[in-house]
């Protein structure tokens, strides 16, 4: 039975008064045309290995890492000034390997990073920006990334003070009105 699958079929090709293509394993029509298939996908596995031993990959160890948050500054954020220093934290869920590095991106640029998972960001200008915390091998590959948070740096106005402890400007006192 399996052979006969295997065989290939004749399949036949007609137009009809209407124009349509017909395709069938038999001729509908008398103009029916056998149509040529080319060799079906042929499939050769590779020989197994001559000595008869099985090899085993085992798979790659796990990570030692359960998480990865960036803790500092809090996603959205608002920072007042383009002056305004950052502080960028991170708190990594196991041990850092001695051949790991904890790194940030801001904005999709690396930044350079002091020791304990901190970076301080500087020089930001105004607008909305993304930072992401990355456990990076030896080699620069991203192993553990944190998700990735915004935050905004805005200009101080009146409208909204560089501290929510500033005092508004005060109210001009009420002008009496003139008698007629």
């Amino acid at each position: 039975m399996l052979s006969l699958a295997a065989e290939p079929q004749e399949i036949y090709r007609w137009v009809d008064k209407d124009g349509i293509v017909h395709y069938a394993d038999q001729p509908g029509a008398p103009d029916a045309k056998l149509v040529v298939i080319a060799n079906s996908n042929v499939y050769e596995a590779t020989p197994p290995d001559s000595s008869g031993a099985a090899t085993y990959n085992p798979p790659p160890a796990p990570l030692p890492y359960v998480s990865l948050t960036v803790t500092q500054p809090a996603s959205d954020e608002v920072f007042f000034g383009a002056d305004a220093s950052i502080t960028a934290a991170a708190e990594l869920g196991g041990e850092l390997a001695p051949d790991h590095t904890l790194v940030f991106f801001l904005d999709g640029n690396r930044v350079p990073s002091e020791g304990g998972g901190s970076a301080e960001l500087t020089g930001l200008e105004r607008g909305a920006h993304f930072l992401r915390a990355a456990v990076l091998d030896q080699n620069g590959a991203a192993l553990l990334l944190s998700p990735q948070i915004t935050f905004h740096v805005r200009l101080p106005s009146i409208n909204t003070p560089q501290s929510p402890q500033a005092p508004k400007p005060p109210k001009p006192a009420p002008q009496p009105k003139p008698a007629r």
